[in-house]
């Protein structure tokens, strides 16, 4: 399922394989939305959509780039004497157009982080989840910014190899012309595990600029654009997608732990290590139906209450079968029923509680010296 992303300043479009889907925000509070077939007609109303929706200063900026580029040209070939500059090299248009990314407004901006976050979400794409979702990676590995570091990549190693056979200037012109045609194949090659180097690199900076550049945490409403455009697509193309699935009940388990120890009273010797070792051989025989711990003073076991119960008496009787007349045993019970608990949970949370703890000490210690 092949789904494409493109954001732009009112909000976002996703591309499927037969349809193109659109939401996006009219003076900031009226969602638009809209589903088309991929076909030119529809190019088109993106394209429009896109211009209109862009900043002036944006369209200012572009406008006098495309001027500096070929009013000079013009000039000179009606007037050479009176206008010797050629204009900025045509290659300039191509760094323009990679090169937006580094410039994206600022709404811009936010509905590209929320069409990535949409992407990275793993869940059902559904206004219940905008939180979720709205917590999803804001870096997406198939970006488009791939391919401005791919492309820029290539047009710095292409200037030096070309250096050597043209001068500066020519060199720089070829390799930016080169790069257009064969950013793209790279850019797809990088999938092979032979460039996984080369697709480290790529992503390492494309990361980068994702985070720092091209994107921008987005607010709830370029959320809810996001995701009601990428439903637009789901309804015509894969609606299996937006069906959320409903978990069969499983029976919870109660689990306890229990704190025991058993003591045989007129043993020949001191020690009891036998009789614990014999205590831990019937422990075992319980399989993956209770977990225990020995410590130094009691054996901790954890599991359901009747099956506790039934190992405790299990291992009181081990010491009267090997002969002892008279056995204590001590019990205790840590039965909680508001939330599940365990043995390593228990012990857990008291380590998280120790490091905060000296966490903040420390923390008071430097404020006291300073």
């Amino acid at each position: 399922m092949l789904i494409r992303g493109i954001s732009f300043q009112k909000g976002v479009f996703f591309i499927g394989k037969n349809h193109v889907s659109c939401a996006y925000n009219d003076n900031g509070k009226l969602i638009k939305e809209w589903v088309k077939p991929l076909e030119a007609s529809t190019a088109f109303v993106m394209a429009k959509l896109v211009f209109f929706s862009m900043p002036l200063w944006y369209k200012i900026l572009t406008a006098i780039l495309i001027i500096l580029v070929f009013l000079p040209k013009l000039g000179h070939a009606f007037y050479p004497d009176f206008i010797p500059f050629y204009g900025l090299p045509n290659y300039f248009l191509l760094y323009y157009a990679f090169g937006t990314h580094f410039i994206f407004p600022t709404q811009l901006k936010k509905y590209h982080g929320a069409e990535h976050k949409v992407f990275s979400d793993r869940g059902i794409k559904r206004m219940a989840r905008l939180y979720q979702i709205r917590k999803a990676a804001i870096t997406n590995r198939f970006c488009s910014t791939n391919l401005v570091v791919v492309y820029f990549s290539l047009v710095a190693v292409g200037s030096l190899a070309l250096s050597f056979l043209f001068p500066p200037t020519q060199a720089i012109m070829w390799a930016s012309y080169s790069a257009v045609l064969i950013s793209s194949p790279v850019n797809k090659a990088l999938k092979y595990r032979g460039l996984a180097w080369v697709r480290s690199y790529v992503l390492a900076v494309s990361y980068f600029l994702q985070k720092k550049v091209t994107t921008m945490e987005p607010d709830r409403h370029h959320m809810i654009t996001a995701i009601r455009s990428y439903r637009g697509l789901a309804n015509a193309e894969f609606p299996e997608a937006l069906v959320v699935k409903r978990k069969q009940k499983v029976e919870e388990k109660k689990m306890a732990i229990v704190d025991v120890t058993i003591i045989p009273i007129g043993t020949e010797n001191a020690s009891v290590s036998e009789y614990v070792a014999d205590i831990h051989r019937v422990l075992e025989g319980y399989g993956e139906k209770i977990k225990f711990q020995l410590t130094p003073m009691s054996t901790i076991i954890e599991g359901e209450l009747p099956v506790l119960f039934e190992v405790i008496q299990a291992i009181h009787e081990v010491p009267f079968k090997a002969g002892i007349n008279r056995v204590a045993t001590n019990i205790r019970i840590d039965d909680r029923r508001d939330k599940p608990s365990s043995m390593e949970g228990k012990v857990e949370a008291v380590q998280t509680k120790i490091a905060a703890k000296k966490q903040e000490d420390d923390g008071a210690n430097k404020n006291e010296e300073l």
